[in-house]
């Protein structure tokens, strides 16, 4: 019975990560039955983030037979996330999006 519910949430997941919402994604990572370790909510869009290009990469793979991310490759991008959120942190870069747009107001792309 496991199993199934497993399933069952690596179908939600994969679901949210093509919505492209960071907030439905981190919600369906957080289901008791994904059993997706060390999930923090402040990094809701880098998840997002990863898991699209994880996703992505196993789309354009001819030799993969599934098209979606499984139980242990979404636990390995959350990883991978985390590294890379780590890493901004001991390099001063923790978010580095919301100090722009607090001290300025917005953030310009042009």
């Amino acid at each position: 019975m496991g199993c199934f519910k497993g399933v069952v949430a690596v179908g939600y997941i994969n679901e949210a990560i093509d919505e492209g919402n960071p907030l439905r994604t981190l919600e369906t990572l957080l289901l008791p039955t994904a059993n997706i370790s060390d999930v923090d909510p402040a990094h809701a869009q880098h998840y997002q983030d990863v898991l699209y290009r994880a996703k992505s990469q196993k789309l354009g793979d001819s030799e993969s037979v599934s098209k979606v991310l499984w139980l242990d490759e979404i636990q390995q991008a959350i990883d991978e996330a985390n590294a890379d959120e780590d890493r901004a942190k001991q390099y001063g870069l923790f978010n580095l999006g919301s100090i722009c747009e607090k001290h300025l107001g917005f953030i310009s792309l042009a």
